[in-house]
């Protein structure tokens, strides 16, 4: 699997998630290679993958843009985050990389995913054990952005 299949991929399962269950639409940046994630603050959610191919796939947003995704979704205003919030949050995550397995199984196998962490706060980092690049989509939604990052391996 390429940067380009693993990218065009990633948009798709994006845009189809944001426009179904949101009816936003999104624009997505250039896909770029990173391989230590800088201290952020917000919101993310993370799902692991796993089976002939593993890594990790992350939606990752300010707390803003979480409450409006939120508040969206469950058609009721939220203006701070709170446990609705996460649960949107992960649930968004969930349906995106839902659509992305599915869509990388005829190019790379089978894959099983797991329930999403859902992590909140100031000044923190994610690392990968498998100390492998991360592919980071940068998108638009409106006038605010967010980033679905992902990491696979193949096994063997």
């Amino acid at each position: 699997m390429t940067d380009d299949q693993l990218s065009a991929a990633i948009q798709s399962a994006t845009s189809s998630v944001f426009s179904t269950l949101l009816n936003l639409e999104v624009s997505a940046g250039t896909a770029f290679q990173q391989t230590d994630p800088q201290p952020i603050d917000g919101v993310m959610a993370l799902l692991g993958f796993t089976g002939n191919w593993v890594g990790t796939g992350i939606f990752y947003c300010q707390e803003k843009l979480a409450c409006q995704l939120s508040s969206t979704m469950l058609m009721s205003p939220i203006s701070e985050v709170n446990n609705d919030v996460l649960d949107g949050v992960g649930e968004l995550a969930n349906m995106i990389m839902g659509n992305l397995k599915d869509s990388l199984e005829p190019l790379i196998g089978g894959l099983g995913m797991s329930v999403p962490t859902v992590v909140y706060g100031r000044n923190f980092q994610t690392r990968s054990t498998m100390h492998r690049n991360w592919l980071v989509v940068h998108f638009t939604v409106g006038e605010d952005t967010f980033e679905i990052r992902v990491c696979l391996v193949a096994q063997g």
